[in-house]
């Protein structure tokens, strides 16, 4: 890289640190996919509508969790619901513990697709100049 101009080094380490919010995203979710624990809601689930919903569970150990629940997709005759089965943490749910899986495969895999298209722009670049 050293054929790089000054300022398509510094735009070059730019998108190389704006790809590790992706992988912060990723590890958050693997995290929690290992972290979380199997609950049911135990007061009621309140939802407004696209996929917005927030509740409350019980957790391992007498503690209680709060927060909104991902993945829920009620009708709006179906608001007050409790029993519901989630994969949880203290502050936050999901109702699919293969989701938080999946988006951490997902933003993983573009944070390496976009690292390597990044490095490879900069490598061609280098060699032209």
């Amino acid at each position: 890289m050293t054929g790089l101009k000054w300022w398509q080094r510094v735009v070059l380490v730019v998108c190389l640190c704006a790809l590790t919010l992706p992988l912060w995203f990723a590890a958050r979710n693997a995290y929690r996919f290992v972290d979380g624990h199997r609950t049911i809601t135990d007061g009621y689930v309140h939802c407004e509508g696209n996929d917005r919903c927030r509740g409350t569970w019980s957790l391992p150990g007498g503690r209680h969790g709060r927060g909104e629940i991902e993945g829920l997709a009620f009708e709006y005759d179906e608001e007050q619901v409790t029993g519901i089965p989630l994969y949880a943490g203290r502050d936050w749910a999901v109702s699919d513990r293969s989701s938080l899986a999946v988006r951490a495969a997902l933003e993983a895999g573009g944070a390496v697709i976009g690292m390597v298209v990044v490095l490879s722009v900069g490598w061609v670049k280098s060699r032209r100049l």
